[in-house]
Order: C-alpha cells, then structure tokens, then sequence
C-alpha cells in the first residue's frame, strides 16, 4: 500500500472510529444533561479541566515522543522500536504514577480552592488512580499510530468507550442525588474504562511487536526526551492556564451578577452542551491531523520537501472546504441542532455564536499536526504558553465585567491568535499555498446558498415536531447541495478529483470489444 492510500485509508478508518465515539459521547452528555442538569454538567465539566490538566502532566509529551521515535526508526530502517516502546512505557507510566499521588493527596485542596465545591474531592481521587494507565496508553497509541496498525487500536478505543458509559450508566443509578455522589459515579466509568483501554492496547502490542535482531539502541532517552520535554512543557504550562482560566471563569460569571448555580450552569451549557456539538464533526480532522505527523516526519528526515508542500497544500484546501461547510450548518441550524440533541433551545445560541470561528478552529487542527511533524514542537510550546496566558489574563479583567460576552470574546481571541502565530511559523518552515477563489470565496458562496435553500424548503415541509429526523435531514441535504456547488464553481477541480482516484486506486472499468 502506497503512502497516500495508507494516509486516506487510516484518516478514514479513524474517522469514522472519531465519529462514532463521538455520537456515542455526545449521547451520553444528553444523558447526563437530562440527569444531573446543567449545574452538574457545569461541576463536571469543572473536574474534567482539574483532570484534563493531571492527564497533561502525566502523558509528559510521550504520545509525540514514541509517535516521532517510531516513524523515524521506520524510515531510517533501524529495527529498534521495542527499545523506543520500553523506555517510552516506562517514563510514561511513572509519570503518571506520580501525578497519580499528588493528585490523590490535595484532592481536597484542589475541590476547595480550585473548584470552589468541596463536592469534587471523591471524583478527584477516584480519577487520579487512572492516571498512570492513561499515560501508558498515550505511549502506546502514538506506535500505533507510526505503524500505522490502527485498526485493532482503533476497536480498543471503541471497546474502551462502551466500558466507561456502561459502567458510568450503573454507578450513577445506584448513587445519590447529590452533584458530588453523581460525579464520583461517573468518573468511576471512566477509571475503569482507562485500565481495560491500557490493558487491551498492552496485549495488542506484544502481540503486534515483532522480535527482530535491533540494529541501533543509543541515544534512545535522548531522542525521547528531546521530542517529548518540550511537548511536554509546553502542554503543561498551557494545561496550567487553560485549568486556572476555567476555575477563573465561574467566579468571573458570579461576580457579574449571576448567583453560585447559574454561573455553574452557564459555563456547562457552553462547555458541556455547545462546544461538543461545534466540535463533534472536527473527528475528521483530528485523525487527520494525528495522522501527519509521523507521515510529514518521515518525509522531513528523508528531506522530501516537494512532498511535504504537496501535502500540506492539499489537506489545508481540503480543511478549509469541510471547516467552512460545517460553520455554514452550525450557523443556520443551531436551533435545530440543539433541539434534536437537547431537547431545548439553550444551547443553539451559543452554537451559533460560536459557528463563524469554526474555520479557525478547524485549520488550526491540521496546521498544529503539521508542525509537529516537521520537528516544530519548540515553537508550538511557546505560542501554546502565549495563547493560554493571555486568556487567563482577559478571563480575569473581562469576564467579571462583561459576563458571558466576556467569555465568548477570550474564545474568539484565543482560537485566532494560536492559529495565526501557528500558520505563520508554517509559512516559515513550509512553503504554504492559499488560493482566496477557490479555498475561501467559493466555498462560502456555496454554503450560503445551500443553507438559504435548505432553510427555505424547512418552512414549506417541516412543523418541528420531529426534531431528530429533521436535523438529520437538513444537515445531509445541505452537506450534499453544498458538494454538488463545489463542484459547479470548481472549487474542488478535475485533478483534485483524479488524486483521490489515484488514491484510492479507483480505475474505470473497460467493456470487453464485443
């Protein structure tokens, strides 16, 4: 299988994975909506920052490490990736054990004077045995990924979803009504879902490692940490502030105006309800994006330059065609997004606030995976720390000024300030490609057309009384106007169509002469 097709094939194959995870996901976040309420969202949404930033520090950059290690070793033909997987497994796994302890002991301090809620303790400490098991799986997926055996890793995550919501769904039967007992019951899903999830992806490993005779074992922990320290320092000092904005944005909220439980209840709608229906189709690009980094590695150390521009210009057109069709739905059918998933219109608002930022978000993705790949993980760090610091310090003169307009301006600033100092630092490792016609202006046009349409033919046939079926409906028929006009206005042209053929290997089948 050539480079290319392995590309699409594995970026397929994950997506779709992404995609159903995150349907999954999604589902149960309206589960838990119509649970524990918007004001548990909120809690949760509050622990799941405190554990997003503990994941950070345990993971300590060894994803990108053994991702990078791995792909280099392939193209350099060294046969040395079971030295690369031992050493990465073991320093990831002890990081996560001592974040794991530190995690456990201030569980109490964190829920105080971090969240606010002493309710968070039991969850906190519950969530900290994980830790070591997810740093070891971020070892493991990032081989995975290089040697591109995604398929059963791919049916590990999937399995590892179902053991959190299963498990999760049980707990919270049989747990108390209070916020803090709801939370505890959840995360007790996700721990278990952690081991099974490091467990299976262990075994698949051994099984998949062949035992080849090792042509080069020095300088291992050098590389590794080369790659994965400053990965790691820049995830985590942004980890930090990202944690420290999120704390910052309730009490901001409550200083406002809003009382404890509606400033809870605001930030869960935003973060707990509408940014996963903004970022739900954005699976295609997060695969993608994971996916090149060890393909753009690869051709950097073998200094295949007309390859990488190649590549970089046809996933950032292709990025920018997808990012600006989503924004265009997101937009006009916020509302009945937000009805066939929540039943309610709360969180339309904010779907359609945050719809026109879709495209930065979105680029950034692909951009992010690109520099990786092309050994600009140093860089990455310090707009990751600039990015993060300066919403830390808008979260706290604004919000308590502006309330949730405040907010929503710091969610604009942040996504266009790391986007633009990242695709700048592109341009200057990259030779970077942007046709305004056809990667912009025409793909606009024809989401607009194909919204106004749709939203036309909605009034004439559709009561919204089934808003599920609706959704479904509007959502597919816009995306397919949408590619049809691509077409018309020759965004997408007959060469691009033939690479993906190509591709995919996709050949015409000739009629015998009769």
């Amino acid at each position: 299988m050539n480079n290319a097709k392995r590309l699409l094939y594995n970026t397929l194959l994950l997506t779709a994975s992404a995609f159903i995870m995150r349907t999954v996901l999604v589902s149960f976040n309206v589960y838990l909506s119509n649970k524990i309420g918007a004001e548990g969202i909120g809690l949760f949404q509050l622990i799941s920052s405190v554990y997003g930033m503990s994941i950070t520090f345990s993971v300590a950059g060894i994803r990108l490490a053994t991702m990078r290690l791995v792909a280099d070793s392939l193209a350099l033909g060294y046969r040395n990736q079971r030295q690369i997987m031992k050493r990465g497994i073991f320093y990831a796994f002890l990081c996560g054990c001592i974040t794991g302890f530190i995690v456990f002991i201030f569980a109490d301090f964190i829920s105080v004077k971090w969240i606010g809620n002493i309710d968070a303790h039991s969850a906190l400490r519950i969530l900290s045995i994980s830790l070591p098991f997810v740093s070891a799986s971020a070892a493991l997926n990032g081989y995975f990924t290089s040697e591109s055996k995604i398929l059963r890793y791919t049916f590990v995550q999937l399995l590892e979803q179902v053991v959190k919501i299963a498990i999760s769904v049980i707990c919270l039967k049989n747990a108390e009504s209070d916020m803090g007992s709801s939370c505890a019951a959840i995360v007790k899903g996700i721990c278990v879902g952690e081991i099974f999830s490091m467990s299976m992806s262990y075994t698949l490993y051994r099984l998949a490692s062949k035992k080849e005779k090792e042509r080069q074992t020095k300088g291992i922990w050098r590389g590794l940490l080369r790659i994965a320290l400053p990965d790691a320092l820049g995830s985590e000092m942004r980890s930090i502030l990202s944690t420290t904005e999120h704390m910052l944005i309730p009490r901001g909220l409550k200083k406002s105006g809003s009382s404890s439980d509606g400033a809870i209840a605001t930030y869960g709608v935003i973060h707990g309800m509408s940014l996963p229906i903004v970022l739900y189709p954005s699976a295609l690009l997060s695969s993608l994006s994971g996916l090149l980094v060890p393909e753009i590695s690869a051709h950097h150390i073998s200094g295949n330059t007309n390859r990488i521009n190649y590549m970089i210009h046809r996933v950032l057109h292709l990025t920018l065609l997808f990012a600006i069709g989503t924004a265009g739905i997101m937009y006009f059918c916020a509302d009945t997004l937000s009805l066939a998933f929540y039943k309610s219109e709360e969180s339309g608002f904010y779907i359609r606030v945050l719809a026109p930022l879709i495209p930065v978000m979105y680029c950034d993705m692909s951009v992010d995976g690109m520099l990786k790949g092309l050994d600009q993980q140093v860089q990455y760090m310090k707009y990751n720390i600039i990015d993060a610091f300066s919403c830390v310090v808008l979260v706290y003169f604004l919000v308590p000024k502006m309330s949730v307009k405040g907010y929503i301006f710091v969610i604009f600033f942040s996504e266009i300030l790391n986007f633009t100092l990242s695709f700048h630092r592109l341009t200057k490792v990259a030779q970077v490609e942007i046709d305004i016609f056809k990667d912009l202006t025409a793909p606009t046009m024809c989401i607009l057309i194909s919204c106004f349409v749709m939203k036309f033919l909605c009034r004439l046939f559709f009561s919204g009384n089934m808003p599920k079926l609706e959704a479904g409906i509007i959502v597919t028929a816009c995306a397919l106007v949408y590619i049809m006009l691509l077409r018309v206005f020759k965004a997408v042209d007959n060469e691009e169509i033939q690479w993906i053929k190509n591709t995919l290997k996709i050949k015409k089948v000739r009629q015998k002469p009769h």
